[in-house]
């Protein structure tokens, strides 16, 4: 076996986020009635895609039936469809609303040598996109540099504070990134004070946008388009291309190829959805970081123990993103963008190491706040809220920048959505996550009225209000939440019956659980939204052993036999079952496994593959 993950879901090197909270040294033997709800928790029924005609799964030259199927269940059939969507390209864009307009204003900024700022969110997507845009600029001779807002001081997007000190210390144009679009009164305030604003975003439009400034937004669009999904690197980097051709044609390529790898940080950290461009974005991003590291992110890599040469998806979900991200989160936003910026070995070495202090005391914090917040979540699942579509929980004092990560994890446990505040007695300040079928936003923007500020997307978003509202807000949310449900599914909202079933690609007898099925599945990568990961599904299986492993025994491994063979699975936070297993293996039926495919690339070159359970099917009542 590989080293084990620190996430129980980042692959090839440690460093991810902590899990949950440490086990017990001498944990308590489930009951079996315990235990067999424990091994299904939350586990809806599969749904085992139709397997395409024999015929079909062989009839795209160089695309095995494996990788037909797996474009096939997401959409891509055919011939024609397959290969145009494998053959998609970086360089295939439209231009954005509002693109002529801000490449225009920048060469005006280029000519007269205005100081330019540009200012970026305070999450992954945002300091890749900032950076993004900064090296584009400089890149060109142009006097930029970078802002991120101090989450707790600044709050999200524009701020009045920042307008004003930004306009005091001679800067003539701000660049925003990941933000703005709904920043009215800032904009105004900037345009009194001599500033011009070039926005760049790419959330979704919940009001009145600002005006006397240029709004690069996909979402502003008039119909829908290629490059509706971006992220907010993704519309930086169209930016960014575009000035290059404009005033440096003959190195425009070659510079632009040069940012990919930020651009995939930001379009995979951002979850955004991996639709054709943002597909060749990232894909071409991924390799470019494989390739030819820049030494900041040379040197985060290797600090948490990641094979360069195989990076994926994966390591910048839960190595990446987490250390960006704990720089802002812990009020030093800057470390992270010097990170991205750093020409030297040493230089990147120092920031990284501090990075990854950073990201250490991020997870301690986080795992404070989430006992607290579990502790509310299961007193409201367990109460007469039990079939509602919503888990809350409040907090004094709680950080802001972990308030997005709480929900995350009980968005995750409970499957619903997830909204956890900061209450300070007269302001509060929260995040929200949500699964699949809700919008957020939409719910959000129903009652803007409440908010002092708000913003997200349809599975996250983020809001302030006056903490006399909050259990106004709390109902509101409940009640659209459900509404949205109904609306779906035509179910009972938020009911269990209602959830949308566990889509499996295919079966995978456990004799077939060999590296090259990894091999064809990964070809395909990267994955996430509309194109996820593949489900596999290994039938009528038995459990001989098990064991934990990770730190602190926190993660469980299980050894599982089929009519054809035998396999070693992962199941990540689930070592406190070990031992109630081993005691009830005699009884234990058997049962169906449903899994994703991973695998660490030894020093040797070998791969070893990890299959990680997503859920369990008893197959018996006995």
């Amino acid at each position: 076996m590989g080293p084990e993950p620190g996430h129980g879901l980042a692959s090839r090197g440690a460093g991810g986020d902590a899990g949950a909270t440490t086990a017990a040294s001498q944990p308590q033997l489930l009951s079996w009635a315990n235990l067999r709800a424990a091994l299904t928790r939350g586990a809806p029924a599969p749904r085992i895609a139709e397997e395409l005609p024999r015929a079909e799964l062989n009839a795209i030259p160089g695309v095995t039936a494996l990788q037909t199927q797996l474009l096939a269940n997401r959409g891509v059939r055919g011939r024609d469809a397959a290969l145009a969507f494998l053959s998609a390209d970086w360089r295939e864009s439209q231009p954005l609303p509002g693109q002529s307009a801000a490449i225009e204003r920048l060469r005006l900024a280029l000519a007269q040598r205005e100081r330019i700022v540009v200012y970026g969110d305070h999450d992954c997507d945002g300091m890749t996109s900032c950076a993004t845009l900064l090296l584009a600029l400089r890149t060109v001779g142009a006097d930029a540099t970078p802002y991120i807002p101090l989450r707790e001081d600044d709050g999200r997007g524009l701020n009045a504070l920042a307008v004003r000190q930004l306009a005091d210390d001679g800067a003539r144009l701000i660049v925003t990134t990941d933000c703005g679009s709904a920043n009215v009164a800032e904009v105004a305030l900037a345009r009194t004070l001599g500033l011009d604003v070039i926005i760049t975003d790419h959330h979704p439009i919940l009001g009145e946008t600002p005006s006397e400034c240029v709004i690069v937004n996909p979402r502003l669009a008039e119909q829908p388009g290629l490059s509706g999904d971006l992220a907010g690197a993704g519309v930086a980097f169209r930016v960014a291309e575009a000035l290059l051709h404009a005033v440096a044609p003959e190195r425009a390529s070659a510079i632009s190829e040069g940012l990919l790898d930020l651009v995939a940080i930001g379009t995979i950290g951002d979850i955004a959805p991996m639709t054709r461009e943002n597909w060749a974005l990232t894909r071409a991003g991924l390799e470019r970081i494989r390739q030819t590291p820049r030494p900041g992110l040379r040197a985060l890599l290797t600090l948490a123990n990641v094979n360069i040469s195989a990076l994926g998806e994966r390591d910048v979900t839960y190595v990446i993103a987490p250390r960006l991200n704990a720089a802002a989160r812990l009020g030093e936003p800057l470390v992270a963008i010097e990170l991205l910026l750093a020409t030297s070995d040493s230089e990147a070495s120092t920031l990284a190491a501090r990075l990854d202090s950073l990201n250490q005391e991020r997870q301690r914090v986080t795992e404070e706040i989430m006992v607290d917040a579990q502790r509310q979540a299961e007193s409201q699942v367990a109460g007469s809220s039990a079939s509602g579509p919503l888990v809350s929980a409040v907090g004094e004092g709680w950080p802001l920048g972990m308030l997005g990560l709480v929900a995350s994890r009980l968005a995750e446990h409970y499957q619903r959505a997830a909204v956890v505040i900061s209450n300070d007695g007269a302001e509060a300040r929260g995040s929200a996550r949500a699964p699949d079928g809700m919008n957020l936003g939409e719910a959000l923007a129903a009652r803007s009225e409440v908010f002092r500020r708000f913003g997200g997307h349809a599975r996250a978003a983020g809001f302030t209000l006056a903490s006399a509202d909050v259990a106004m807000l709390l109902d509101h949310l409940r009640q659209r939440l459900a509404e949205q449900w109904q609306e779906r599914d035509g179910q009972v909202a938020g009911s269990r019956s209602g959830a949308d079933p566990l889509m499996v690609d295919c079966r995978l007898p456990l004799n077939r659980l060999v590296p090259r099925i990894y091999r064809e599945q990964q070809a395909l990568a990267p994955w996430g939204p509309g194109f996820p990961e593949p489900t596999y599904i290994s039938q009528s299986a038995r459990i001989l052993s098990c064991w934990r492993s990770g730190a602190d025994g926190r993660n469980l491994r299980l050894k599982a036999r089929d009519a054809t063979g035998e396999g070693v699975f992962f199941w990540a936070r689930q070592g406190d079952l070990c031992e109630s297993i081993r005691a009830s293996l005699s009884r234990l039926p058997a049962l169906d496994l449903i899994y994703t495919l991973d695998a660490y690339t030894r020093p040797s070159g070998d791969l070893d593959l990890l299959p990680r359970i997503l859920a369990l099917r008893l197959l018996s009542d006995d």
